[in-house]
């Protein structure tokens, strides 16, 4: 669960799953199945994709302030 942490955390610092994924040296496609299994698993909308970018969710923020150091 971690990795899908800093997946997420990777995209708000980055701006962009391949940005992302350049970060974590992972494929983007690796960050975007990340967030797609992090999504499912606490049931929640955490990025919304708006054309070619990426906006982190207000739900999404509330969860990085929590698991952020």
């Amino acid at each position: 669960m971690i990795d899908q942490f800093e997946a997420l955390d990777a995209i708000d610092r980055h701006g962009t799953t391949a940005a992302a994924g350049t970060a974590l040296r992972i494929s983007q496609s690796a960050v975007s199945k990340r967030i797609a299994s992090l999504e499912a698993r606490l049931r929640i909308t955490v990025i919304e994709r708006r054309g070619r970018g990426i906006e982190i969710t207000s739900a999404g923020r509330r969860l990085l302030v929590r698991v952020r150091p």
